[in-house]
């Protein structure tokens, strides 16, 4: 398959032995997965409502294909940033795009096609298969399905109000000929199935073959603003396009002579663009896409520079949005707008991350007073209740099981990268106030930390645990004024060796451990933090390696870098960079479009530019 990234006038074009995907999103948190050939329960359009009364942000998958008919296999897929486009062996080609502003997907063919739409309509983790009713009519302006979704007793305690929500989906196009097929029939999920994501089957909806070459697809919670949506922007067509053309012109092109580390980096930069969501007062940026459509604060956090540099008040607001998350033990929660479903644990390593991040911000001069002391009281009341009931008796940060972001491990205690963590909520707290008591607090962190975690020129992923994983890199990112260069030289020449992957990955755990996994194992969590290699890692690692000896470390940091940038072009979904990798090889794994790899991947060429 031929995949072309395409920005201006630059464009990069290769054939990719992997088929890969393409992505849209849009400003109110809309976003559009295309598979090759149908692959998983998280392909389609999703829509995001965020104008309900609660603290959430409601997703709802709406269309899982629109399958044209004898198209033949894809050929070529076209990654344009603010469209996406495919093309046939046979000629058929069609252009994707979701207006900003508007719950609607866009469609262009370059002539006119049957196309079978295939609907999912549900939250995008509920593999309920009872209780759904799907109404297909034809208005004046439109066609209009109706989507209702009812409890049922076989899958359900069913209350007296059976009834959970109804969604209504118009649809707009240039014949608005069609026909019902209305039947639910079996789907097989090729791509869930290899990463053990279950269920990898279910029966999805062919409501209707419609004959078009331009339509539009709007969704709301009525009728009537469904229809005046679907007409709006038909008759708009054109121009919405063209002003999701002009939005995307603001992507800074860096100075760069190899032409795919510059397109890798416009990519990287729209996947960012992406995932940003201002949706009323919903305000965030997701974690990743097409299945971490939630605002993680740690992934927000070790993103936040790059968000920064596309949208300045978004990060303000998510500094401030993150810090009123503050629990009782002075901790951040994992998400915010979304229910927890029992979920209660901590991200202990979060405020941290967004301390370190105000840091950086700082030195751009762009907090007023007021923000200032905005985040000092509430950092301050952090602080004391994190000594109070996250610290042991020697005055060392402690995170209980499954909080650090290696969260598929219990990692109780205390860890290495949390008291880097830490030191960065009291450095930040100094530099706001003056208050000689937070200098003093870092200080002594510091001492004991080198006291407890220092041993046999290592670091320890805790007190009592000698283990080889790749939060040292995370430390010397965070508070590199730990160790000295030479030290932080050394600890590198010991832990490389047991770390490194010949394609070009940092593993999360020492090949030589007895626990080690080498192939990614999807779903199931076992080689999560146990031998996945982790894009937003490996990045990191480059850019501590370059910080400490460019020279020494060129290889390494060259090898990492073609590694990411091959990634974010040719595999997973083309324009953007994957969660996770397998140790043994090279993959594109876990969530497709993740939000901290391709920040990380932003910031290496950053500092190494002097951007």
């Amino acid at each position: 398959m031929k995949v072309i990234n395409k920005y201006k006038k630059i464009k990069i074009v290769k054939k990719a032995e992997a088929c890969t995907g393409l992505m849209l999103g849009n400003d109110l948190g809309n976003y559009f997965y295309l598979t090759n050939g149908n692959e998983s329960r998280y392909q389609g359009f999703f829509y995001a409502n965020g104008r309900n009364y609660k603290d959430e942000l409601e997703i709802y998958k709406i269309i899982d294909g629109i399958n044209i008919v004898d198209s033949g296999k894809i050929d070529e897929i076209e990654n344009n940033f603010y469209e996406v486009s495919r093309r046939y062996k046979n000629g058929i080609s069609e252009k994707y795009f979701l207006p900003n502003g508007f719950n609607s997907l866009c469609v262009q063919m370059n002539r006119k096609v049957v196309a079978q739409l295939v609907l999912d309509m549900r939250a995008p983790y509920d593999s309920r298969e009872f209780g759904r009713f799907y109404d297909i009519k034809f208005t004046k302006q439109c066609i209009l399905i109706k989507f209702t979704k009812r409890r049922n007793e076989i899958e359900d305690s069913v209350c007296e109000d059976k009834k959970e929500f109804s969604l209504y989906l118009a649809i707009k196009t240039d014949r608005n000929d069609f026909v019902k097929i209305e039947k639910f029939v079996s789907k097989y999920y090729q791509k869930d199935y290899n990463r053990n994501s279950f269920p990898c089957g279910r029966f999805v909806y062919e409501s209707i073959n419609l004959e078009f070459k331009k339509a539009v697809f709007s969704v709301a919670k009525t009728p009537q603003k469904a229809i005046d949506e679907a007409t709006e922007v038909f008759k708009n067509f054109r121009t919405l396009n063209d002003k999701g053309k002009n939005l995307y012109k603001k992507l800074k092109i860096r100075k760069i002579t190899d032409d795919e580390i510059k397109m890798a980096c416009l990519c990287a930069q729209n996947s960012v663009y992406t995932m940003m969501v201002e949706n009323y007062n919903k305000k965030g940026v997701y974690a990743g896409l097409p299945w971490f459509f939630q605002f993680w604060h740690r992934d927000e956090a070790i993103s936040l520079l790059q968000i920064y540099n596309l949208n300045e008040n978004l990060a303000k607001e998510i500094i401030l949005a993150q810090i009123k998350f503050i629990n009782e033990d002075g901790q951040i929660a994992r998400k915010r707008f979304y229910k927890m479903d029992g979920d209660e644990l901590a991200s202990v390593d979060a405020l941290g991350w967004l301390a370190n991040r105000t840091i950086k911000l700082d030195e751009k001069h762009i907090f007023s007073e007021d923000f200032k002391l905005d985040v000092v009281s509430k950092l301050e009341k952090a602080v004391v209740r994190s000594i109070q009931k996250k610290t042991n008796g020697e005055g060392l940060a402690m995170s209980q099981k499954n909080e650090t972001w290696m969260d598929s491990l219990a990692r109780d205690g205390e860890r290495i990268e949390i008291q880097a963590c830490r030191l960065n909520i009291y450095k930040l707290l100094y530099n706001f106030t003056n208050n000689d008591q937070y200098e003093i607090l870092e200080k002594e962190l510091k001492s004991k930390v080198l006291e407890k975690f220092y041993t046999n020129g290592i670091l320890r992923d805790g007190i009592s645990d000698e283990t080889i994983r790749s939060n040292i890199f995370i430390v010397a990112y965070l508070y590199p004024e730990l160790l000295d260069d030479e030290k932080w030289e050394d600890c590198f020449d010991k832990i490389l060796p047991k770390l490194y992957l010949d394609w070009g990955g940092i593993a999360s755990l020492d090949v030589t451990d007895s626990n080690f996994i080498s192939e990614d194992t999807g779903e199931n969590s076992l080689s999560y933090h146990s031998g996945n290699s982790w894009y937003w890692i490996n990045n990191l690692t480059a850019l501590v390696l370059y910080r400490i000896n460019p020279h020494k470390y060129s290889d390494y940091i060259n090898k990492i870098m073609e590694a990411s940038t091959n990634e974010i072009l040719y595999k997973g979904i083309a324009g953007h960079h994957s969660e996770v990798s397998s140790a043994e090889k090279q993959t594109s794994s876990g969530c497709e479009a993740q939000l901290w790899s391709s920040a990380m991947y932003l910031e290496v060429f950053d500092e190494i530019l002097g951007d």
